[in-house]
């Protein structure tokens, strides 16, 4: 679309030369003393006059339709951030960032991270917004890593809970027990990882998708 301000010089300027080639011809036209000159320069004048005119109004068009597909792109994207902010909710942020991994979690501490490597395994729309979708993949894949490694480590002991110990709770060698210890303080990190990601991955969404019609949802980080 013509920026405003030279839009407007130049449909003055079609309109004073269209006025200036009537004037030329003479007003009223009088046909014994017909300019040729000036009838061309009169046509010209109104044809400039009307394609300025035309190119303002399907400029106008053509920006709107931008804007809207624009718009609609963002929103979609705004739509599936906020599906995944029911996945990764507050709970499930709280634990990945704040909660330390002890001998014994609950069963669902770690659910939101379940369920969002389902949904990636069977998304078949990716974010229209490349570096929101990258920063995504990374973090379903090291969510995946986190998920595999905890649970090769942890099993639920049938009441709620799960432990890496083994049933009956019996005692393990001071060998096994640091081994253990050096697993969860790695899944420790993976996990303040994850949280860190995902506080990218809202931030860097936030940015990208400033100006759409549709809102975020939004738990404090």
């Amino acid at each position: 679309m013509i920026p405003e301000f030279p839009n407007r010089l130049a449909r003055v300027g079609a309109i004073l030369t269209l006025l200036g080639s009537l004037v030329w011809i003479q007003w009223p036209v009088d046909f014994s003393k017909f300019n040729f000159a000036a009838v061309i320069i009169l046509i010209g004048s109104f044809v400039t006059w009307v394609s300025v005119e035309l190119a303002d109004y399907f400029g106008s068009v053509n920006s709107g339709d931008i804007a809207r597909n624009e718009d609609n792109v963002k929103s979609e994207d705004v739509d599936k951030i906020n599906a995944l902010l029911k996945i990764i909710d507050k709970n499930q942020f709280y634990r990945l960032k704040q909660k330390a991994i002890q001998t014994y979690m609950e069963d669902e501490d770690y659910d939101g991270l379940r369920n969002i490597i389902y949904y990636k395994e069977n998304d078949i729309f990716p974010f229209h917004n490349e570096t929101i979708q990258k920063i995504f993949d990374r973090f379903c894949k090291e969510s995946q890593s986190f998920h595999s490694e905890f649970y090769n480590l942890y099993t639920s002991n049938g009441a709620g809970r799960s432990t890496w110990r083994s049933a009956g709770d019996r005692y393990v060698s001071d060998e096994i027990y640091s081994n253990v210890m050096t697993k969860i303080a790695s899944l420790d990190q993976k996990a303040t990882s994850l949280a860190e990601l995902w506080e990218e991955l809202i931030m860097i969404s936030r940015q990208e998708l400033k100006g759409a019609s549709k809102a975020m949802e939004r738990y404090d980080l």
